[in-house]
């Protein structure tokens, strides 16, 4: 893996404003990873694999430290923590296609998740998922609790997928545990830091009328003192 330059994220936030999740952690693994690891074998991922790389991506890009907060689901108070993002590492899938309840399946990847965007209800990206993964159920075994429970071997298969925070509220003591899509959080993170990039860029391009690219090429530390010599 290595760290995108300024143009290139910008790029890949350009790219993104319309795709989906599943799309956009997509397009942040293709600017980042190695040239041979190709669209398809970074679809083809695990999704507990895919996360652990844009962990390392995040950490990269924006540091190890991440920040959060969030609201209260008892009492609405607003929560904040702080964690690294060493601590939300998780050991690898163990493998790619495991033993289940009454049948084998295999772990669910970005194509998977592409698939689901186009379940109309939770019930059916459920069972879609089910279908695409399952591989192998023996004949006449199919007992009412066999998806719940392939759910669950998958999540013990995959960890780093189902990733969830333990939180407590400081004001009623509220204990929960919220998911954290990392996908979703680095293009938010991402999408703040374009924006804030591209004030930059009018304001350079502005007062000295240099072109976009020759800006995105400083560092961010002579950007910044451009930034502050124009200041008025």
């Amino acid at each position: 893996m290595h760290t995108p330059t300024p143009a290139q994220l910008l790029q890949v936030w350009e790219r993104g404003g319309d795709p989906s999740a599943a799309t956009r952690a997509l397009l942040l693994l293709g600017c980042s990873c190695d040239d041979e690891a190709s669209a398809e074998a970074l679809a083809a991922l695990p999704l507990g694999r895919r996360d652990a790389l844009l962990l390392a991506l995040r950490e990269r890009l924006f540091g190890a430290a991440i920040d959060v907060v969030t609201a209260c689901p008892q009492c609405a108070a607003a929560v904040e923590a702080t964690f690294r993002c060493s601590d939300l590492r998780l050991p690898d899938a163990v493998a790619a296609s495991v033993p289940g309840p009454g049948s084998s399946f295999r772990l669910p990847d970005s194509n998977d998740l592409l698939a689901l965007e186009r379940c109309s209800d939770a019930a059916a990206a459920r069972a879609l998922l089910l279908e695409r993964c399952v591989l192998a159920t023996p004949r006449g075994k199919q007992p009412p609790e066999a998806p719940a429970e392939i759910a669950q071997a998958m999540a013990r298969a995959d960890p780093q997928a189902d990733l969830q925070l333990a939180f407590r509220c400081p004001d009623c003591n509220h204990e929960w545990q919220p998911l954290f899509d990392i996908a979703r959080f680095l293009w938010q993170e991402l999408h703040a830091w374009a924006l804030h990039l591209l004030r930059e860029v009018d304001t350079l391009a502005a007062t000295y009328h240099w072109a976009e690219a020759d800006i995105l090429a400083l560092s961010p530390r002579r950007r910044q003192a451009y930034l502050e010599l124009c200041a008025p």
